[in-house]
């Protein structure tokens, strides 16, 4: 299992970071180099089911996750089916002096030999948030 962790501060209020960076419905159209594809398949009160592509790197992973939300505080996406299967992403955020500090806590199941470890996921997610972060500074 690769892991990676990192942590971003937001100039921007918990409740509207949140909202931008756990909006999957709207990754296809903010962020499609990282997000070709998504299919909501369920969604209820704090989880949702989705079938996902997901490129990073030179890798394009489909996936089935779910969703679990703890609003404004928690965001937890587990790969229950797919490519990598048994990865996780986990973002936290907290917020003081109305600016919003996130963590994210990735564990991605790469020990296939179809996909090599040496590929720079870590780049490639910390690429991700940056645009995330952009678009909830923009806005």
């Amino acid at each position: 299992m690769l892991k990676i962790s990192f942590e971003r501060k937001i100039n921007a209020d918990i409740e509207k970071s949140f909202d931008i960076i756990t909006n999957f419905e709207n990754f296809q159209k903010l962020f499609p180099e990282f997000y070709p594809s998504i299919l909501i398949k369920s969604v209820r009160d704090e989880s949702s089911l989705v079938a996902e592509h997901l490129k990073l790197h030179d890798s394009e992973f489909i996936i089935m996750s779910k969703h679990f939300f703890s609003r404004p505080h928690t965001h937890e996406m587990r790969v229950v089916g797919g490519d990598i299967k048994g990865s996780s992403i986990n973002e936290i955020f907290s917020s003081e002096d109305g600016k919003t500090t996130l963590k994210v806590i990735a564990e991605l199941d790469v020990k296939s030999s179809r996909f090599s470890k040496n590929n720079s996921y870590k780049d490639s997610l910390n690429k991700l948030y940056d645009k995330m972060i952009s678009e909830i500074e923009k806005s």
